[in-house]
């Protein structure tokens, strides 16, 4: 009589680890340097809550039932770590930006094209001295070449500026040291990318008042997306999509709702 209940309590068991396999951990990877309201903290552990894009990864990741690990590390070794599985994904640019790399997937569209419904659109700005009256309104690419830009470590889009004519400094290793740097006349600009134009208007006027203003016009309108290791895509594929699909859908206006709430 007690072997129909054992027998059943077995396959529930077997059922369930089963159920918990199909989509193992997401390693998300990250900076480990603060970059306000994006990413919270510093150093290897992620504080609670960890920062907008950090939270928008863990929604897309549960929208398809996957936990997630935050993963920690200096920018510098993230796009080497996404690429050896060493994690799993991460926010990324597109190819024509950071290179190509070839164990990382990113959503495709039917015609087999890096799928822009299911990005995050990203615009580089530059914020530059308000003392040094440079026009706001004109072509930031030719108002600062000739000029310093600054960007943190391991920025993605460092090769792109050389390849504009841009002289880059790429030696802070977060904003507020790029925003020391400027205020002290070491570099002419500080470049950053941020999901919309104004993302970081607010935070830099409480903290720095009237010292810096933003040229009006983007140096660079790309795309990001959660791009994934090639293993755990191919060993994931209905989960990846799942995740993949939220992002596209649920993403931009997720994130609008998560910067309010990290106070933009």
């Amino acid at each position: 009589m007690r072997v129909l209940p054992l027998l059943s309590l077995s396959i529930s068991v077997l059922l369930a680890g089963h159920a918990a396999g199909a989509c193992p951990t997401l390693r998300y990877g990250y900076t480990d340097k603060a970059v306000p309201p994006y990413y919270l903290g510093t150093g290897p552990k992620a504080p609670e809550p960890p920062g907008a894009l950090a939270e928008l990864a863990r929604d897309a990741a549960a929208s398809a039932h996957c936990p997630v690990q935050m993963v920690r590390m200096p920018p510098a070794r993230l796009h080497k770590s996404l690429n050896e599985g060493a994690i799993d994904a991460m926010s990324l640019f597109a190819p024509e930006v950071v290179g190509e790399l070839p164990n990382v997937v990113y959503p495709r569209d039917k015609q087999g094209k890096l799928d822009t419904a299911r990005a995050m659109p990203l615009y580089t700005v530059v914020f530059v001295r308000a003392a040094d009256h440079l026009p706001a309104d004109a072509d930031p690419v030719l108002t600062m070449r000739g000029r310093i830009i600054g960007v943190s470590q391991g920025a993605p889009h460092i090769k792109y500026l050389q390849s504009v004519g841009v002289e880059v400094d790429a030696g802070a290793s977060n904003p507020d040291l790029n925003f020391e740097k400027l205020k002290r006349g070491r570099i002419d600009g500080f470049a950053i990318s941020l999901s919309t134009p104004e993302d970081m208007d607010a935070p830099v006027a409480a903290r720095y008042g009237l010292q810096f203003t933003r040229l009006r016009k983007p140096l660079l309108i790309t795309n990001s997306w959660l791009a994934l290791n090639r293993g755990y895509y191919e060993n994931n594929r209905d989960a990846a999509e799942t995740l993949w699909n939220w992002y596209g859908a649920h993403g931009r206006a997720r994130l609008n709702v998560l910067l309010k709430k990290y106070g933009r």
